[in-house]
């Protein structure tokens, strides 16, 4: 008889301190489907559900059950609406397809539902009360997971991704779903250990040296014997709950006792490596400065207060204000979110030159204000393209009505849907080949750099107000708890 494992894909990155809230149409921007549809719409992308079934189609002894698939750009609370027809699809998939041997979710773990603060966990507790104790429950996540103690409670292994940029997505749902067929083989009896650490990490590369050294030896404790697993979360301090911060996850092959010394030791490194984890970010004028220098690569400069995919509503005007300024000309900039003023171009037409109030009508105290502009309208698109680099790639990404226009000798992407530009394919897409300008201008925090690293001479990030600063002290926190 075949192993049945029930799986979900229900993303969101959620960011208390934004005034959207991530209502249905939120989702079906990025990814909205139902029951077959949800392995369907994953064929192709290297997202960890799509690797869920790459991985456990190759078994004929296994059965997946679909549930939906759910993922929406960050913003504010998931509306109850959206979480109960969530919650619904998969108690009626349990209760149909009764008894369920195995539960393969790929969650984020940064989940803030309008009456859940601990999304996530109430969704696991949820199954957990429905499937019992002794089927194994394996979720992957989000390396910008805030993982609860409830959350670890009711799985038997999380596994976050270890990269960020996240181009670990495709690997690490591999790695859960080959730990779900051990484990339904008998192979393995996944045991895990968890600790919090009571820090809030600022938005930081894996690649710098600073935090280099913790993935190491997270890698020379997995080589021990009945270690299946030994990985840490960064957290996500725009989600504002009382158990935000980094956490640790250690998973051994049935070994109470060594989950948590090995969990201990690495909790212990993090905690030693504190003082150095802290990020810097240089002025925007000296990122400027930087980009008038002559060479034979673009600079890039990242917005990284203004991420929507972290949560930011992406229509600052700070760094479009200060180009026009300083007079600087061959920006490109990806992308300003401005649906009206997409509307108000393609009403006007390709050619023709029109006056807007662009950008920064979002929130006066962080957004810059509305940047009055004559540009010229160079292209109108569905902002719709396929990620072609090593994160995300073979998703879809829809930013909506976009107008491409030029304004004082600077090119400027306008949206309509909030999405990170964080591939080339914003530009290729576009008609504009990134390789030969020189300053190209994008909002995201770190994950443009896997994309946009491949061809630019110097990136920088830069902090300037917005809704999603990637250090903590940019917020004043209600609800998290640093004890």
């Amino acid at each position: 008889m075949k192993k049945k494992i029930l799986t979900l894909q229900f993303q969101h990155e959620t960011n208390t301190f934004s005034p959207k809230k991530c209502d249905e149409q939120a989702f079906r921007n990025v990814c909205f489907a139902v029951g077959k549809d949800a392995f369907e719409c994953q064929k192709g992308t290297d997202t960890e559900l799509g690797a869920f079934v790459n991985i456990l189609r190759q078994y004929d002894d296994i059965e997946l059950i679909p549930t939906v698939a759910l993922n929406a750009n960050p913003c504010g609370p998931v509306c109850e609406s959206v979480y109960d027809f969530v919650l619904g699809h998969v108690k009626v998939a349990i209760e149909e397809n009764a008894p369920v041997d195995g539960v393969l979710f790929e969650l984020h773990g940064a989940m803030v539902a309008e009456n859940h603060s601990d999304a996530e966990g109430d969704l696991l507790e949820t199954v957990r009360g429905m499937v019992g104790e002794n089927v194994p429950i394996i979720c992957s996540l989000d390396l910008h997971a805030n993982v609860t103690a409830k959350m670890s409670k009711n799985a038997d292994a999380l596994i976050p991704y270890e990269m960020y940029p996240h181009i670990d997505r495709r690997q690490t749902g591999e790695f859960a779903a080959e730990l779900m067929y051990k484990t339904l083989c008998g192979e393995v009896k996944p045991t895990m250990a968890y600790r919090r650490v009571q820090y809030l990490l600022p938005m930081f590369p894996t690649q710098r040296p600073e935090i280099a050294p913790l993935y190491k030896y997270a890698k020379e404790l997995e080589k021990k014997d009945g270690v299946i697993s030994v990985r840490f979360t960064h957290g996500f301090f725009p989600s504002d709950i009382a158990e935000m911060g980094m956490a640790v996850m250690v998973v051994t092959n049935g070994d109470v006792p060594l989950a948590n010394t090995f969990a201990e030791e690495m909790t212990a490194a993090i905690e030693a490596s504190i003082p150095k984890l802290k990020r810097e970010f240089i002025s925007l004028d000296e990122a400027l400065d930087r980009a008038c220098t002559d060479g034979d690569a673009p600079i890039v400069i990242a917005d990284a207060s203004d991420n929507p995919g972290g949560g930011a509503i992406g229509d600052t005007t700070h760094i479009l204000r200060r180009i026009l300024e300083r007079g600087i000309t061959g920006a490109v900039i990806a992308t300003i979110l401005d649906p009206e003023s997409a509307e108000k171009c393609e009403r006007a037409g390709v050619g023709a030159t029109v006056s807007l109030e662009l950008g920064g009508k979002s929130d006066p105290m962080y957004s810059g204000g509305p940047v009055k502009v004559e540009a010229r309208v160079l292209k109108i698109s569905d902002g719709k393209y396929v990620f072609k680099g090593q994160m995300s790639h073979g998703e879809i990404a829809n930013h909506g009505k976009t107008a491409v226009v030029e304004i004082a000798g600077n090119t400027v992407l306008i949206t309509s849907f909030p999405r990170q530009p964080y591939d080339l394919e914003i530009f290729r897409s576009h008609g504009i080949d990134p390789e030969k300008q020189k300053l190209l201008v994008t909002k995201s925090a770190v994950h443009y750099r896997a994309s946009y690293g491949t061809i630019a001479r110097e990136m920088h990030a830069v902090c300037l107000p917005g809704l999603a600063v990637p250090v903590p002290m940019g917020y004043k926190f209600k609800n998290w708890k640093d004890k």
